[in-house]
């Protein structure tokens, strides 16, 4: 995932190396000799057999192999030695040669190994069927091992569990795959999503965070994170965007709960929460850029629109500046901060220069009650910016043009690095949207998966 430049109108979202090595998760249950297939060696019926598979599911790395997997035939409850058994996959799995389908004989014991499984890249999951003249057929599911991880910050970072293996990492703990949206943890929490926008905290401030969510059949739902359910946002257009939290962009008309509470919308940026320099108000904001190109902001749960009150004036942002978050626009490299009547005790006007490209503005994880938003300036050094104190400053043990994730987090190459700590996660291809793990808390949580490997 790029760093942050500008949100444009339709921008939705819709770890590990590869293995050097075979890999094998799902051990046989039988260690026993086996025959090789042979063109001369007869089928031989097997009426009356069932057919079984060592293990009902197996797994390895993309791009790896899963090896040791046998199939057996029983008859009579002994092993029936000579049956030809026919292996048919699906999922994009391949035998040795690339070929999706083999017939393998049992041996004197009524087993045989199924050979060399390739596990295809791209987080493939599919089947392995086991079928012969006059037996029960058998099936058992093929997978690649997950690669999704949430990284926490502080703390390092767990695996993310109930996510399948080529899943995009969408916020927090949340992850998407083939139209279904899974938590880390949980599993399975919405099926027919076509697009997610960002995952932010409840404008109610009871305590869950909200994801607003496009269906396939085009109408528009809001995920909640305390009871893991989805809302329909009745009214609202069919097709709409998803924002961020309950909000939805249909054409350039902003809808809140089905009501259209901002018009003109030609760009926007992150959903905030703005302290006002006292902590938390639950007035949170977003910043858009008016089709007129003007900056404004639309704050929620008021449900109002004012123009940058700093607009047109010395030290405020230009016609087209781009929303960031919050009330933070930048225009040719440099950061504004604007105010909506004038008021803001933490200033308004430039606070940057060469400012280049940005992540998401998130609580600091070390120091509660302050917000970070990570910098990239133009000549290619890592940067934080104290929101409260409006001070940007660079940052070390971050390599040069490395892409601001959230935080004081920065990703070069496939390693996150820490603002002045350094590496902190590997193996890391792309990241989803950096959340605070709890409402009020400075924890931040991020979702990243390997990158994808090649075969």
């Amino acid at each position: 995932m790029s760093a942050h430049r500008e949100t444009p109108l339709v921008s939705p979202t819709r770890l590990r190396a590869v293995p050097s090595r075979r890999a094998l998760i799902g051990a046989a249950a039988w260690a026993l000799p086996v025959v090789a297939v042979a063109a001369t060696v007869p089928a031989v019926a097997a009426s009356g057999a069932a057919l079984s598979f060592s293990a009902t599911a197996y797994q390895a790395p993309a791009c790896a192999s899963i090896i040791g997997a046998t199939v057996r035939a029983d008859a009579r409850g002994s092993g029936a030695p000579g049956v030809a058994v026919t292996l048919q996959m699906s999922g994009g799995f391949a035998f040795d040669g690339g070929s999706a389908s083999t017939t393998v004989v049992t041996g004197s014991d009524g087993t045989a190994a199924c050979g060399d499984i390739h596990v295809p890249s791209g987080g493939s999951v599919g089947t392995i069927t086991a079928s012969a003249a006059g037996a029960a057929s058998a099936t058992a599911a093929l997978s690649a091992t997950p690669d999704g991880r949430v990284l926490f910050v502080p703390r390092g970072s767990v695996a993310a569990t109930e996510v399948p293996a080529g899943a995009t990492p969408v916020a927090g703990d949340l992850f998407l795959r083939d139209h279904v949206l899974y938590r880390h943890g949980v599993g399975v929490v919405q099926r027919e999503v076509a697009a997610a926008g960002s995952l932010v905290e409840s404008p109610a401030k009871n305590g869950s965070f909200l994801l607003p969510l496009l269906l396939v059949d085009g109408s528009a739902v809001v995920f909640d994170t305390v009871g893991n359910t989805s809302t329909p946002a009745v009214g609202t257009p069919a097709g709409a965007t998803p924002v961020a939290a309950d909000l939805f962009l249909s054409g350039t008309t902003l809808y809140r709960g089905g009501v259209a509470v901002a018009s003109g919308v030609a760009a926007y940026g992150q959903l905030v929460e703005h302290d006002q320099g006292s902590g938390p108000t639950g007035q949170f904001e977003l910043p858009f850029r008016a089709v007129d190109g003007s900056p404004r902001l639309y704050r929620s749960p008021a449900d109002e629109v004012r123009t940058a009150h700093e607009f047109g004036q010395a030290g405020g942002p230009p016609s087209g500046a781009t929303p960031v978050a919050g009330d933070l626009f930048i225009a040719d490299g440099t950061l504004y901060r604007v105010s909506a009547d004038g008021a803001n005790p933490l200033g308004t006007g430039a606070l940057a220069s060469q400012i280049d490209a940005w992540g998401a503005l998130t609580p600091n994880p070390y120091f509660s009650g302050q917000r970070l938003l990570p910098l990239r300036t133009a000549a290619g050094a890592a940067a934080l910016l104290d929101v409260a104190a409006g001070h940007v400053r660079t940052v070390a043990q971050v390599p040069p043009g490395a892409v601001p994730i959230g935080a004081d987090l920065f990703l070069s190459a496939s390693t996150v690095h820490q603002a002045d700590v350094g590496a902190v996660a590997f193996d890391v291809g792309r990241f989803g949207q950096p959340v605070p793990v709890a409402a009020g808390g400075s924890r931040v949580a991020v979702p990243v998966v390997a990158p994808v490997p090649t075969c």
